[in-house]
Order: C-alpha cells, then sequence, then structure tokens
C-alpha cells in the first residue's frame, strides 16, 4: 500500500468538478507511489451512490464525512482536519483543491521528502504585489499588518491551494489553525488561509508555482517559463463554467468528456445562466488586458521569476520540479 495520499475535500457543489480533477490525479500519479481519495462532506445518498460507482471505475477512494466529524467545520476547512479524516495507514499528504486540473506528471511532489510537522506549499500570488506603490498594493501590505505580519514575513505568504503534507504534526496545525480560525471569523478577508499561515507560516516550504499555478498568470505569458502541472483556477468564474479567457475549449471539454463517460453525475453539474455567462465573457477579457500590463513585464513578472530561479537552482529543501516521474 502508498504511503502517500492525494486528498481532495469537497461538498456537493463542488464534488464533480473535485472528481475530474481526482481523474487526471489518478492518471498523473503512478498508483505504486499514491492512492487518491475525495472526502466529500455533507451529501446525499443519491449523490454518495453516483460518485462512489464512478470513483470505483476510475481507481478514486470515495468517502462521504458528516460535518459533525469536523466540528461542525465545512468543506473549505476540511484540510485541517486531514488528519482526523484521512485513514492512518497515509503518512505522506497531497492537499488539492477541487477547482484545479492536473497536466503533468506528480510523482516528483510526491517523492519530496517533507520533514516531520512541516509542509510544502507555494507563495500566493498576491505576495507578489507587496512592493509595489498602488492603491491595491498598499491596501494589501496594510491589511497583512492589520493580522500582525511584519513587513519581511509577508512575502512568505502561502496559498493552500495545494499542498504537500507530512501527516507527522499536521494534528497540531490544524487544530491550532482552527480554533484561530474561528477567533477570526468574520475579520479576515481569507478566514481559512489566513489562520493557516498565521499559525505555521515557519513550517512551510516553499515550492514552485508548477504545483499551484493561479490560471491568470497564464496572461503574464509566465506558462512557458513555470511549465505548471497543477493549474488552480482562482476567482469565478470557473472552467467548468465555460470557456473564458485565459483559458480555451480544452480546458471546458475535459468536464465534458467526463459527463459522457458517466451520465448519471450530469444533475450535479453546476450551471451558469447566459446572462451571467455574457457579462464574465467581458469581464475576462477586460481582466487579460489588465493582468498582461500588470504582470506581463515589470517588477511582478521579474518577482516571479526570481522565486523560480531560487526553488529550482537554490537549497535542496525547496521543491522545485523534475524532468524524472
Amino acid at each position: 500500500m502508498p504511503e502517500c495520499c492525494i486528498c481532495y475535500t469537497t461538498d456537493p457543489g463542488y464534488l464533480f468538478p473535485t472528481f475530474v480533477s481526482a481523474m487526471q490525479a489518478r492518471l498523473h500519479a503512478p498508483a505504486g507511489i499514491a492512492d487518491v481519495m475525495i472526502f466529500s462532506i455533507g451529501d446525499s445518498a443519491q449523490l454518495e451512490n453516483a460518485f462512489m460507482r464512478a470513483c470505483n471505475a476510475e481507481g478514486i477512494r470515495f468517502l462521504s464525512v458528516s460535518p459533525d466529524h469536523l466540528e461542525g467545520a465545512g468543506a473549505m476547512l476540511a484540510r485541517l482536519f486531514l488528519d482526523r479524516i484521512v485513514p492512518p495507514d497515509y503518512a505522506q499528504l497531497l492537499y488539492i483543491d477541487g477547482d484545479t486540473q492536473i497536466t503533468g506528471g506528480l510523482a516528483p511532489l510526491l517523492r519530496t521528502e517533507v520533514p516531520p510537522g512541516q509542509f510544502c506549499a507555494a507563495s500566493d500570488p498576491m505576495t507578489f504585489s507587496l512592493r509595489g506603490k498602488g492603491r491595491h498594493d498598499r491596501d494589501l501590505a496594510n491589511y497583512f499588518a492589520s493580522l500582525g505580519l511584519a513587513p519581511e514575513r509577508q512575502h512568505n505568504y502561502f496559498n493552500s491551494g495545494v499542498i504537500r503534507i507530512n501527516r507527522t504534526g499536521w494534528d497540531e496545525i490544524g487544530r491550532d489553525s482552527w480554533a484561530l480560525f474561528q477567533k477570526l471569523r468574520g475579520c479576515s478577508r481569507y478566514p481559512d488561509q489566513d489562520a493557516l499561515n498565521l499559525v505555521a507560516m515557519d513550517r512551510r516550504i516553499p515550492m514552485s508555482l508548477a504545483w499551484n499555478f493561479p490560471i491568470f498568470l497564464r496572461n503574464a505569458k509566465l506558462e512557458h517559463a513555470i511549465a505548471p502541472r497543477i493549474i488552480h483556477y482562482m476567482g469565478s468564474p470557473k472552467p467548468w463554467h465555460g470557456q473564458f479567457p485565459p483559458w480555451g475549449p480544452a480546458e471546458y471539454e475535459t468536464y465534458l468528456v467526463a459527463a459522457r463517460r458517466y451520465p448519471a453525475l450530469t444533475p450535479f453539474i453546476t450551471r451558469m445562466p447566459l446572462r451571467r455567462k455574457l457579462k464574465y465573457l467581458l469581464q475576462q477579457r477586460y481582466k487579460q488586458m489588465l493582468e498582461r500590463a500588470a504582470w506581463g513585464n515589470g517588477r511582478r513578472h521579474s518577482e516571479i521569476l526570481h522565486y523560480e530561479r531560487c526553488i529550482r537552482h537554490g537549497p535542496a529543501h525547496l521543491v522545485g520540479t523534475s524532468s524524472a516521474d
């Protein structure tokens, strides 16, 4: 049995896209290295039966989890309870958000040695704006300062959408983050992520954006330099809603292919009204122009490339990518 588990936590609204990402993870992770599991929080018997059959066919383990088992926390916070819900056989964990697509081999990340009490995570794209002089940049720096993060620590703020975890110590990290989340409730912009950063920033090992690539960086023409293997569709719209810049028809088609393969899952696909689609189409084209100008060259672009160089060519404890899968 593999010692590593690729984990997804989701609720009924996100279960279908999570299943598609898990299918891709299973395709890109050798079976001898890791199992793939979906933990569905608060689903119905009908939904559980439909997805259980599809998961079994794809070599994915599906487990239904009661919210009571998570002290009432929802799927967004379930990553804090991984030590509680993941079977004890797995010593190493790779958590992945459901709004992702896996485009390359995961073996290098799965084989990465993570010391007890630590985890790997990529810097949040917000951190590359902190040295800017614009109003948004200053507002972000002031927000981080309001959380108690000194300027030199703000650049270490990580994104929690993909986390490579040594299970030893995650129970303490999750417990302390959950406690802080409850104290911060209503007082923070990114509640679960803020709590994790405030509790465990010093235990984080930086990893390449290849393992957690914000889709908007495609507008900055950074995709070739970073060569992403996990693409994270942060914000709205999502790729299962349709074809919106900066992604093309192939990324939307991925969900249609899964629905055709498993027609019983079609009722669980979240659909978007036509009016909202048209609104998002215009919005995304406008954002594409802004992001190309803001991130396509200059300081932010250079800082991202510097971050990647430090990881890929720096000390061995920094997690980059490898051509060997």
